[in-house]
This record gives structure tokens, sequence and C-alpha cells, in this order.
């Protein structure tokens, strides 16, 4: 938890203060929310990124602080920015030297069941139009391909719960589809 602190005695193994006994009195205040910690409170990471704004590390802490690797970096001309705050890799990029989160893929069409029987066909249309495809079965990639013109076709023989991957190029973010294909 970033933002605690406790007392130095707290610290001590096997600590408990005085006339508490280790357990909050009952009754009392209401219990009160926690606020979302002021931007001093939040932790300063290093985002290393290319020059499409992918991001390809977070450095979180360093023994010669933040602001001396930033400089580094600069020194050797590796693209980063000095950022307040977490970062999650997998749903944020660097657009004009700001993290901001990864788009959206679009799907067009219903989403739904299928009969496990070869003919009914789950037809979608996703945007970005170029993108790969995966297909898993109970957690196993049964199929892979990479499409182009945004047309997602499924139909299978096999009864299961099958996971639909939409992995399109940067900046987007994956897609999962989660399909249940039931026997005839």
């Amino acid at each position: 938890m970033t933002g605690v602190t406790l007392d130095g005695a707290w610290a001590v193994a096997g600590y408990m203060p005085p006339g508490g006994g280790g357990q909050a009195a009952a009754g009392g205040a209401e219990p009160t929310a926690l606020e979302e910690p002021a931007a001093a409170s939040r932790p300063k990471v290093i985002v290393r990124h290319d020059g499409n704004g992918v991001i390809t590390a977070v450095t979180l802490q360093v023994e010669m602080g933040m602001e001396r690797l930033s400089e580094k970096y600069a020194e050797m001309g590796i693209p980063h920015i000095l950022y307040d705050g977490e970062v999650d890799i997998a749903d944020a990029w660097v657009k004009d030297g700001e993290v901001v989160p990864k788009l959206d893929v679009e799907i067009s069409g219903e989403v739904r069941s299928v009969r496990a029987d070869g003919e009914d066909l789950l037809e979608l249309t996703v945007s970005p139009a170029e993108f790969d495809a995966t297909v898993a079965l109970d957690g196993a990639m049964v199929h892979s391909e990479h499409v182009t013109d945004g047309k997602l076709e499924f139909a299978v023989d096999h009864p299961g719960s099958y996971a639909i991957f939409v992995v399109p190029a940067h900046p987007y973010r994956l897609k999962r589809l989660d399909v249940e294909a039931a026997a005839p």
C-alpha cells in the first residue's frame, strides 16, 4: 500500500498498543472510506517506449532516483517519460508524451452461443480490419489465423466453451469473446 507509514513502535515484532489487546473496540465511530491517494503519494515511474509509443518497460524504483535515471536515459537517447502513477502496459501506450489508454476493438454483430453442428455460423465485423484471431477450446489453442478484411466467422462441430482472441496491431488492446458451442 502506498502512502502509509507506521509509528516506529509498530515495526517491533509482537508490539501491541496499550489497552487495545490488538483488537479494535466494538461500537464507536462509523468506519470511513479511504480516499484516493494524493498525487504526491502516487509512485513516480519511468515509462520506456519505442517510437510508436509501445511501452517496452516500466521502472518502479531505482537506487539512484527516478529523476537521475530519467536524465541518464535522455543522455543515452532512450525514449521515455517520467510519469506520476501506475502504468499497465497491456492497456496503455505513450502518445504525444502522455500515457493514454489503448484503443478498443469494435465488434459489429451479435456475439452469441452457436450449435456445434458445423453450420451455425457466427458472423462478426471487426474494426480495425486487420488482426490476428486465435481460438481456444477449454483453455487449449485450437486455431489461429491472420485476418485482413475485418470479417470474423466462427462455426464448430465440437461442443465446448470457446474463447476467441482478437489481437490487432498497436495501439489497440486485445479483445476476448467467449462463445459457448452446444451440442445440436
